[in-house]
């Protein structure tokens, strides 16, 4: 027994299977969205933290960083080069100034006895196909840049000119005489609207990934395909405090359609039993109201008796699946946003082999949607 909508008319049977697979389409592409925002409502914190993060808090602190000054000094051959072509010397170049002599110059400069120095402050540019090998030098000051340039460049063409095989004869051929200090990362107007930008991207990217592996229960369908059984509705109640009149005919439309199958007991089943509780209870009350509408119809000339009102539970005990007849019919509540894994081993723990349906829980105040049938 379900409460899945039924063709009207046998013929219409023929097309159920491309109206059905239309209709999944079209709430495929409505559950992404649908949990897309849910998952910015209830991470919005989250992307706030990152706007503030990567808006004002990051370009704050990189224009907070003092100036930096860089210099450059050149090393050349003043001798003729004894290869055939400039190839090898980027390689030759590069091995010679990390053997250790000019790190340590540099060390001696800056007071400076552990920590990384290349190419952290000075630096060796080889390019390809030329024979002038630059040394670059960063500092907090225009003097000490240019010093460093100047004395690393002058110990690293001493190091050169000491093998013996040399393939040429290098030397300081010019000393750096200028620095020029380096624009700061951040700073302006521009720097804070594209961090703002990518704070925005990058929070709504953690939020897309956040839903991606916890995969929330949000839409009719997704609880649908997880449960297996077709939603009743969706039913908005307060956190506190009686429900209000639109939750109040929420719930009364829901026992009304509970009260068509015909099945004496209802069982209501949650995550939490507070959750199950709750609902049942205004089940009750509900249920009490429409059976109290039924006996003064039925009191009136040429009334008719009604499905009789079903016995409304919320089991507590392993006992009472035990005893759970076929005539059971069983509601699943479904909070908003619950994982698709934790919804799917709760429907397997409380499946009692009889009718059962699902009901998407809020208790959050919004507007109330209730009740549509799902297929």
């Amino acid at each position: 027994m379900t409460l899945s909508d039924l063709p009207d008319d046998p013929r219409d049977d023929r097309d159920q299977s491309t109206v059905g697979a239309v209709k999944d389409r079209m709430d495929s592409g409505t559950d992404v969205f649908a949990t897309l925002a849910w998952g910015l409502r209830r991470f919005a914190l989250l992307v706030v933290a990152m706007v503030l993060a990567l808006g004002v808090l990051v370009p704050l602190a990189l224009s907070q960083r003092s100036g930096v000054y860089e210099a450059t000094a050149q090393v050349g051959p003043i001798t003729k080069l004894e290869l055939s072509n400039t190839t090898p010397l980027p390689k030759i170049a590069e091995t010679v100034f990390n053997n250790g002599a000019v790190e340590q110059r540099v060390r001696v400069l800056l007071g400076q006895n552990s920590g990384n120095v290349i190419p952290s402050r000075v630096r060796l540019v080889a390019a390809q196909d030329n024979v002038v090998l630059e040394v670059g030098a960063s500092a907090s000051s225009a003097k000490l840049a240019m010093n460093l340039a100047n004395e690393a460049a002058t110990t690293f063409s001493f190091e050169l000119n000491k093998y013996a095989q040399a393939v040429a004869t290098f030397a300081l051929q010019h000393r750096s005489v200028q620095a020029k200090k380096v624009p700061k990362l951040a700073g302006g107007y521009a720097s804070v609207a594209l961090g703002l930008l990518a704070g925005l991207l990058a929070g709504v990217g953690l939020v897309g990934l956040i839903l991606v592996i916890r995969r929330p229960v949000v839409h009719p369908s997704t609880a649908r395909d997880v449960t297996g059984s077709p939603v009743l509705g969706r039913i908005t109640l307060p956190r506190h405090g009686p429900p209000t009149g639109g939750d109040s005919r929420a719930i009364g439309l829901l026992c009304r359609r509970l009260s068509n199958t015909g099945c004496p007991t209802v069982l209501v089943v949650a995550p939490r039993s507070g959750q199950a509780d709750r609902l049942a209870g205004l089940m009750k009350e509900s249920f009490v109201r429409m059976a109290e509408l039924r006996r003064a119809q039925q009191r009136n000339e040429g009334a008719q008796a009604g499905p009789p009102v079903p016995n409304v539970a919320a089991p507590d005990s392993t006992e009472a699946w035990l005893t759970a007849a076929d005539s059971t019919y069983t509601v699943l509540v479904a909070p908003e946003g619950i994982s698709s894994r934790k919804l799917r081993g709760f429907t397997d723990g409380h499946d009692t082999g009889g009718s059962r349906g699902v009901v998407l829980l809020n208790t959050r105040r919004r507007g109330v949607k209730l009740p549509t049938s799902t297929r």
